[in-house]
């Protein structure tokens, strides 16, 4: 005979136990624990009860059960998982995510994060007669074909929010292509959203190629960081905030050397990036007229750049950050074939998002890419979990050391076939209306 303690409309212990199956009147409550089971993409373990149960039978469901007399909370939540899906836990491994008052209860959420192997467990028959891994998406369409146990939409957003609380998850997101508008804008849309996530304890970034001059131009600033972004494809975190480089990969005068080898060889003078403080500026002896143009620019207040630009006779031996080039993309791909001989570094060719034909070339630090820079960042911000989102090919190594790579659908084909999920274009506000809705989960 299986009893519950009674608790007061505050949630405390009356002292009076009820057996279960008795009628609870007005003003009586009884304690349930849901346990919510994350995996390191965010999946959600879910399972079906069985078809033979008086309630709810067949039905997909949250893994819940009762506290029985003199039960805590955190032990009835473990022994619930153990009995219906032998999954052990150590004391305090549980996350609590809050109590929500129900009807006749107050629901104790908890979350495991960790990764299970679904056909390893072993399932109480006489409660559970399958467990899956679901993503949200599929969630959703669960809950609207009714398979799955709709609990309320107020319970739902309880849920991920406290999922989100519980797992500190950093989502890093590329610029152009991806956040920024294809007139290398953010939309106010954008801002206003992402700000108020960000108010909330959302952790966002942003991980782009554009160095500290590219996203003066483009207003970043507008956009309320907490932590640090990566800039020039990994090379630099930096604290726009409060204008600081937190960490650079340079390169030793001796890889500079050879890299400035390669491009005599063809007839090509690249850009190079040095880092003075906290400042990187930008040396050359010519440019074609695409990169004679970006000198020019001024940022949204009208302030223009060419104290970090460098004309020079010849570019020094001594060590750099960052060396970059445009071209046609014959050119291209003739110098970076020449390039991948010295060891060390890493090669970017991509396409300009913005001028036909044009492409970009790219050197730096073979550990210098957005999927290092990814991981230096989470350790450094403490998060155990990472989404990306992007549209190109600098962007996938930041999508393989994601646990959930985001795509955009305007995004080249080899973003998308790495990618867990494609959503809208960055011209239809993917990236911010998908974040709007992780944290607000309208189910």
């Amino acid at each position: 005979m299986e009893k519950w303690d009674l608790l007061d409309a505050d949630g405390n212990p009356t002292g009076k136990t009820i057996v279960r199956g008795e009628p609870l009147h007005a003003g009586m409550y009884h304690l349930v624990e849901h346990i919510w089971i994350v995996d390191s993409k965010g999946r959600l373990l879910i399972q079906q009860r069985n078809p033979n149960l008086r309630l709810m039978p067949g039905v997909w469901a949250a893994n819940s059960g009762s506290a029985q007399a003199g039960e805590d909370s955190e032990s009835a939540a473990r022994r619930e998982l153990f009995e219906e899906l032998s999954i052990r836990t150590a004391p305090g491994e549980l996350v609590y995510g809050g109590r929500m008052r129900r009807r006749n209860s107050f629901t104790d959420l908890w979350i495991l994060y960790r990764d299970i192997d679904v056909t390893a467990l072993r399932l109480q028959k006489e409660e559970v007669a399958q467990a899956k891994w679901v993503t949200t998406e599929e969630l959703i369409e669960m809950l609207g074909d009714r398979s799955f146990h709709h609990y309320g939409t107020a319970y739902f957003q309880f849920v991920f929010r406290a999922i989100e609380r519980g797992r500190r998850t950093l989502y890093l997101t590329d610029l152009d292509g991806t956040l920024l508008q294809n007139d290398q804008t953010l939309s106010d849309h954008t801002v206003e959203t992402v700000n108020r996530l960000i108010s909330r304890g959302m952790m966002v970034s942003v991980a782009t190629a554009r160095g500290t001059i590219g996203v003066q131009l483009v207003g970043l600033s507008r956009l309320r960081f907490r932590v640090p972004i990566i800039m020039l494809g990994g090379v630099l975190l930096y604290d726009l905030a409060h204008h600081r480089i937190l960490h650079s990969c340079e390169m030793h005068s001796g890889t500079v050397s050879a890299i400035l080898q390669a491009f005599r060889s063809q007839g090509r003078s690249p850009q190079l990036y040095r880092r003075r403080g906290n400042e990187v500026h930008i040396f050359y002896t010519e440019l074609t007229p695409v990169e004679e143009s970006f000198i020019h620019r001024k940022d949204r207040e009208g302030k223009g750049f060419e104290r970090f630009y460098h004309r020079v006779p010849y570019l020094k031996n001594t060590p750099a950050i960052f060396f970059s080039c445009q071209g046609t993309r014959v050119q291209q791909e003739q110098l970076a074939a020449r390039l991948e001989q010295v060891p060390g570094i890493r090669v970017m060719l991509y396409a300009d998002t913005y001028h036909e034909d044009n492409w970009f070339l790219e050197i730096c630090r073979e550990d210098a890419d957005k999927g290092h820079a990814a991981r230096r960042l989470c350790q450094r911000v403490g998060a155990d979990r990472m989404v990306a989102f992007g549209d190109n090919h600098n962007d996938i190594p930041m999508f393989r050391e994601a646990d959930y790579a985001v795509c955009v659908d305007n995004g080249s084909d080899e973003a998308k076939a790495l990618a867990d999920r494609v959503i809208p274009a960055n011209t239809d506000e993917g990236v911010a209306d998908y974040l709007h809705a992780i944290y607000n989960r309208k189910l």
